[in-house]
């Protein structure tokens, strides 16, 4: 690979790393996203220096994501893989995926302890910041609502 590819592929798995994101997922993806042709799951170990079976697990994952795609090339029995180049949507609906998991997690805590509130009214300013977390999460579930808003507004 050429420099200024490796440059763009590590300044892609940075920032998918500051969002959360596996390091080897964000790199097959760029490679992907770089390439003009569909490439192997063979190539791309060999492009990045990984195991054929690490590429295929990671690759399973980015086709959840919606964010490669199968190809089939006459002359070859195993799929090929394309990017989707769509990269916000894809950025958008894994942070809307993420955040969901994490707020379905944390509501049922928070009627645990709400509950408990009527059982032990003591604590005021205990009970004052849980209002307030409770206020954020109100504003994080508008934002998911609105993420495909968001979305047109943004092109």
């Amino acid at each position: 690979m050429d420099e200024a590819r490796e440059k763009l592929i590590e300044a892609a798995v940075n920032l998918g790393e500051s969002l959360g994101l596996n390091r080897t997922v964000c790199q097959i993806y760029a490679l992907l996203y770089l390439s003009d042709t569909p490439l192997s799951p063979t190539e791309i170990g060999k492009h990045l220096e990984m195991s054929k079976g690490n590429v295929s697990i990671n690759l399973r994952t980015l086709e959840q994501w919606n964010a490669v795609k199968k190809v089939w090339k006459k002359g070859y029995t195993r799929p090929l893989y394309a990017a989707n180049e769509e990269i916000e949507e894809i950025v958008l609906n894994k942070i809307k995926i993420g955040i969901e998991k994490r707020l379905n997690y944390v509501k049922p805590l928070m009627s645990e302890i709400k509950d408990s509130r009527k059982k032990n009214p003591e604590g005021k300013l205990f009970f004052d910041k849980l209002n307030k977390i409770e206020k954020l999460i109100s504003k994080i579930e508008f934002l998911l609502q609105n993420i495909e808003t968001i979305k047109l507004i943004t092109k």
